[in-house]
């Protein structure tokens, strides 16, 4: 296995975060210069217009948040409500207009804080319009009825209805400008059966589908910002829609730029209409043998200037099922979105990420917050197979909303870390979308906490959970359960319980494992995360020696101290012991396995068989202790009587003085009388 260098990330970097001056500014200022032009045809010699006169409906006015600073017309033109009027006596040639305006729109966040029943019972006369079908908005088609009713079934709050509605059109018509819908306004049911179109194709089919089921909605076309790299220029026109809720009046709904239920700022209202096909620009003549032609209007905006900050507030958290996985592992990333505002929030929520990692289902996700409510986005995420293993990544994680509010994490992967598979993931996410679907979850507290989150597999450990009812509901005969081991439990309405459940330590590593309550009306899930841990364990491997050795040889023994646990063995001593003699090591932590050499000399040994021994005691974090040895023999051989001679005073070190000069004295009393024998030989005694 090749060395993995932990100690060099390699940070993926996500795109910066955008400016967000036209999501949150207090106040807008921008000037707006509209001008157009026509051509006087005359089809004879004798050929002539009298008079020639151009209505423009489409201009900024007067609203709520949106007030006309100043408006300027050239020629002068007259000024109605909803119109700007410009007339011609006898022109000849070229004939042009031009509409300069300052507007200031202030950024107002519709606060809706009481549920409305839907259906609709009651609806001003002005309103009832705005139910029917036109000509592009076809409302009365029956593929868009039955989708519609299909996607507002069960639904009895207009808010959650006109959500789901805008939702679906966002996530299920692909916004195209590849295809002649970007010049020719389609109807809504060629849009529903296409599913593609431009802002104002998508709007006219989320009309018509909130139309289908009683829901007044109108057309509001006009300009907005964009930052998006699909257009030349950041201003445009631009189309949206308007609900009306009993009691608040025309809510704006932008399902192209996934505002629901707001638009930021820097939309600029021109005009509303029954149909996304209405004309804007109307043009008369009266003459003779002689037409107008007429061009497209030409649109220039410009930002005067920005102040204020007026964010509406939005609590976000983010974070991962596994803060580490292997590559090619799977991920879930979870938002945690609470509203904190006392009114109703709805949102687009988009996760931006580096390239190796890839989204399972939709890149963005919609969300609906009703006052004080906390709710749970959720994205299955894919790491790519290919990536270098000699090195840890990290991979960092961007989650933002419609207005710019983010927030971030990140996980990191490298060969260590476990395989995490699809199926696991999958599980958990749906427990999510069990939990979003039974509507009384949300008045239903569980939390639960474990004891340790790390313990050894030695330990008995418990898991404790608490589950209130908040609601006005008898939930009777919930099961609550964990890694398969279920409890049944009954709450009244304000009633709490609890239950403990004991930890199944056989399996071991990182774990998160969820503890659910269910009945029929309801589904909760508290996660836990915790890791057990294995008895620390070395193994003394791989020990390479020479089994015989000479007096003069150089020779080496080396051996492996081996992690085979998952758990790090710590505060480790190595012994090596030799003939008596004792080498020692201490090592901290053994992360990793830890090789060792030793160098040695023949005339260090004794003649003959020479024991070794290798010792390891160790222990694991609470301190418990371990060990383990390994024996072997090597033998030095071939020696002469001198060497003999010199290994036997080498291996007297620990004798005492006393015996060391008594063996000398022995020793030179065998050479005495040795030398006295040979002496009297040679004499002939």
């Amino acid at each position: 296995m090749k060395k993995l260098v932990i100690g060099l990330l390699l940070v993926m970097m996500l795109p910066p975060a955008v400016a967000d001056w036209f999501y949150n500014s207090e106040n807008i200022i921008a000037n707006i210069d509209i001008s157009g032009d026509a051509e006087i045809v005359p089809l004879t010699p004798s050929g002539y217009i009298e008079t020639a006169a151009i209505n423009i409906t489409f201009f900024p006015k007067q609203y709520d948040n949106q007030e006309l600073l100043k408006l300027y017309t050239n020629p002068k033109a007259e000024i109605s409500k909803d119109s700007l009027k410009f007339e011609w006596k006898r022109p000849e040639g070229k004939i042009d207009f031009n509409v300069n305006a300052d507007v200031k729109i202030t950024n107002r966040f519709p606060e809706i804080r009481q549920k409305i029943n839907f259906p609709i019972e009651e609806l001003p006369k002005d309103t009832l319009l705005y139910t029917k079908p036109s000509e592009t908005i076809d409302s009365g088609n029956e593929d868009i009825i039955r989708i519609a009713s299909e996607l507002a079934r069960g639904e009895d709050d207009l808010y959650a209805a006109v959500f789901k509605i805008a939702e679906w059109t966002k996530h299920n018509i692909e916004y195209n400008l590849s295809t002649l819908t970007a010049e020719v306004s389609q109807k809504a049911s060629w849009v529903l059966q296409n599913k593609q179109g431009v802002c104002d194709e998508l709007t006219s089919l989320f009309i018509a589908l909130l139309r289908a089921v009683g829901i007044p909605a109108r057309f509001v076309s006009g300009i907005s910002y964009t930052n998006s790299p699909l257009f030349p220029e950041n201003w445009g026109a631009h189309g949206w829609a308007e609900v009306y809720f009993p009691g608040y009046g025309w809510i704006p709904f932008d399902v192209t730029y996934g505002q629901f239920g707001w638009v930021d700022p820097a939309h600029i209202k021109f005009k509303e209409s029954v149909d996304s096909d209405e004309p804007s620009t109307y043009y008369n003549w009266l003459g003779r043998n002689a037409d107008l032609k007429t061009r497209k209007l030409d649109i220039k905006t410009e930002l005067i200037s920005n102040t204020g900050y007026a964010k509406t507030p939005l609590n976000m958290e983010i974070s991962n099922l596994k803060k580490g996985i292997s590559f090619g592992s799977y991920n879930l990333l979870t938002a945690t979105i609470e509203n904190p505002n006392d009114f109703y929030y709805a949102t687009e929520l988009h996760l931006s990420k580096p390239k190796e990692v890839k989204i399972i289902g939709n890149e963005q996700k919609s969300i609906l917050l009703l006052p004080k409510e906390k709710k749970k986005v959720f994205w299955i995420l894919k790491l790519d197979n290919n990536l270098d293993s000699r090195y840890s990544y990290t991979f960092p994680l961007l989650v933002s909303t419609s207005n710019n509010i983010s927030s971030e994490t990140s996980f990191i992967a490298n060969i260590r870390e476990r395989d995490v598979s699809f199926d696991e993931v999958e599980q958990i996410a749906k427990l999510f979308e069990e939990e979003k679907e039974k509507k009384y979850s949300g008045n239903v507290i569980l939390d639960c906490k474990i004891g340790k989150g790390e313990f050894y597999e030695y330990e008995d450990v418990e898991v404790h959970c608490y589950a209130k009812n908040t609601g006005n509901v008898f939930l009777e005969n919930a099961d609550v359960c964990f890694e398969g081991k279920c409890q049944k439990i009954s709450l009244g309405i304000s009633q709490a319980k609890n239950a403990t459940f004991e930890v199944n330590n056989s399996m071991i590593g990182q774990r998160q494992s969820a503890v659910t309550l269910r009945n029929k009306l309801v589904s909760k899930a508290s996660y836990l995360d915790f890791k057990v841990n294995d008895a620390p364990k070395i193994e003394i491997q791989r020990i390479g020696f020479p089994l015989n050795v000479s007096y003069n040889q150089n020779f080496t023994i080396f051996f492996t101290l081996a992690k085979i646990s998952g758990s790090n063995p710590k505060n480790i001593k190595v012994i090596f012991a030799q003939n008596g003699n004792k080498k020692e090591w201490g090592i901290n932590e053994l992360t990793e396995n830890r090789m060792f050499v030793l160098n040695f000399l023949g005339s260090q040994m004794k003649y003959g068989k020479n024991d070794y021994k290798i010792y390891a005691n160790y222990q694991d974090g609470l301190n418990k202790q371990y060990n383990t040895n390994k024996e072997f023999s090597i033998s030095l051989v071939n020696a002469s009587l001198w060497q003999r001679l010199l290994l036997f005073f080498n291996n007297l070190e620990g004798i005492s003085l006393q015996s060391v000069t008594i063996m000398l004295l022995i020793v030179a009393a065998v050479f005495i009388g040795l030398f006295a024998w040979i002496w009297r030989k040679g004499k002939g005694y």
